[in-house]
C-alpha cells in the first residue's frame, strides 16, 4: 500500500521520460539528481501517512495516541501506585539514647537503585532494640514491593543507634498500565459490551478501578442473584481498594444483584533453592536480587492461575550474575483455586 523510495523514484523518472523526452536519466545526471531529491521528500510524506494509519487503529497505536482512542470509549489508562508498608530498624543491644527519626528520612536498597522515604516522625526511645517504621517508595510501580527481609541502608546522614534496616512488609506498588495492557483491556471492553451483568461485565467493571491488577468474577457463588468478585493489586489488596471496587461496581450492577467484592485467599509459596554465582559476583548480593525476582514473578501470577516451577527458575536465572539455580521446592506446578492468590512465603535461597 505504501511506496518505498525506489518505487517513487522510478515512477518520477518514468513520468519525466514519457512527458518531456529527456533521455539522460542515468545516476549522476542533473535530471536524476533532482528527481532523487524529490523522491526522498515524497517518501517522508508517505512515511508520515503510514504512521497516521497505524495510529488510527488501536491494534497498532501507541502512547498518547492510543490513550486518545481508548478515551473515546471511556477506557482510561490506569496510573501506577507506590509501594507502602513498614521496615524494621534493629540493633543488637538496647540503645543508650533516644533518637527522633524525621519524616522524609531516606532509605535505599543496598545497590542504591530503589529509594524509600519515612512517612511520619518516629521516636526511637531509650532502650529500643527493634522499631517498625512506616515508609513509601519514591518510585511508582511494583519495583517497590520488596521481599520481607530485604536489607536496606540509610541514605545521607546516619541515624544514631541504627545498626540494621530490613523490609518487614512492603506492598501495593502497581506499575502504570502499559500500552499492551491498555490495548488488551480496551479490546476486551468493546468486544464484550455490557449485557445486563454478565461475568464479563463484572470483570470489566473491576478492572476499571485504579490499582486493580487481577480480578475474577464468581457468578452464583452464594446462590441465585449473587456475584462475588475477587480482586488483587498483585498482592493481597488493602481494604481501601476492595471498597473502591465495591463502590464502583455498585454504580454499574443490575438492580437487585447481590454483589460482594472480596480479597483472594492467600496461598503461601515457600521456595527452597541454591544459587551458583558467576565469577565476580557476591552471593550475598545475588541472594537479595533472586528473592526479589521470585517475588515479582509471583505477583504476576493471576488469581486462580498456575505457579510454575519453571517460572521461578526463569525469574531467578534472569538476575545478572546467576550462573545456576537449583530449585528444590516447589518441585511441581501449583494450581491455585479461583479464589487463591500466590504470595511469597519462606524464600530460602542460599
Amino acid at each position: 500500500m505504501f511506496k518505498t523510495y525506489d518505487q517513487i523514484l522510478m515512477e518520477l523518472l518514468t513520468s519525466l521520460r514519457s512527458n518531456t523526452g529527456i533521455t539522460d536519466l542515468q545516476p549522476g545526471s542533473l535530471a536524476y539528481t533532482i528527481m532523487a531529491v524529490v523522491a526522498r521528500g515524497l517518501r517522508g510524506l508517505w512515511f508520515m501517512l503510514e504512521q497516521v494509519v497505524k495510529l488510527f487503529f488501536v491494534s497498532t497505536s501507541y502512547g498518547t495516541f492510543l490513550e486518545r482512542r481508548c478515551n473515546e470509549r471511556g477506557v482510561f489508562r490506569k496510573l501506577g501506585t507506590v509501594a507502602t508498608g513498614t521496615v524494621r530498624f534493629t540493633r543488637t543491644s538496647p540503645s543508650p539514647i533516644s533518637t527522633n527519626l524525621k519524616q522524609g528520612t531516606l532509605l535505599a536498597t543496598m545497590d542504591g537503585k530503589i529509594e524509600f522515604a519515612v512517612t511520619t516522625d518516629i521516636n526511637l526511645p531509650l532502650g529500643w532494640t527493634s522499631v517498625a517504621v512506616p515508609v513509601a517508595c519514591l518510585t511508582i510501580g511494583k519495583v517497590g514491593n520488596l521481599a520481607t527481609g530485604t536489607a536496606l541502608q540509610v541514605v545521607g546522614i546516619a541515624v544514631v543507634g541504627v545498626q540494621n534496616v530490613s523490609v518487614e512488609a512492603l506492598s501495593g506498588g502497581v506499575d502504570t498500565e502499559s500500552d499492551g495492557e491498555l490495548r488488551a483491556r480496551y479490546l476486551f471492553t468493546i468486544q464484550n459490551p455490557q449485557n445486563g451483568g454478565t461475568a464479563a461485565d463484572y470483570l470489566v467493571w473491576a478492572m476499571e478501578v485504579q490499582g486493580v491488577v487481577h480480578a475474577i468474577p464468581l457468578p452464583l457463588s452464594r446462590g441465585p442473584g449473587t456475584v462475588d468478585v475477587v480482586v488483587s493489586d498483585g498482592s493481597i489488596p488493602p481494604d481501601a481498594l476492595v471498597k473502591a471496587v465495591s463502590d464502583h461496581i455498585q454504580t454499574k450492577r443490575p438492580v437487585g444483584a447481590d454483589v460482594k467484592v472480596i480479597k483472594p485467599d492467600q496461598h503461601t509459596i515457600d521456595v527452597t533453592a541454591t544459587v551458583t554465582a558467576m565469577t565476580g559476583y557476591a552471593l550475598s548480593t545475588l541472594d537479595t536480587q533472586v528473592k526479589q525476582a521470585i517475588t515479582t514473578y509471583l505477583s504476576n501470577v493471576p488469581i486462580g492461575g498456575v505457579v510454575r516451577f519453571t517460572g521461578i527458575i526463569q525469574a531467578a536465572m534472569s538476575v545478572p550474575g546467576v550462573l545456576d539455580f537449583n530449585l528444590t521446592a516447589p518441585a511441581a506446578n501449583i494450581q491455585l483455586s479461583n479464589t487463591e492468590l500466590a504470595v511469597p512465603g519462606l524464600l530460602d535461597v542460599a
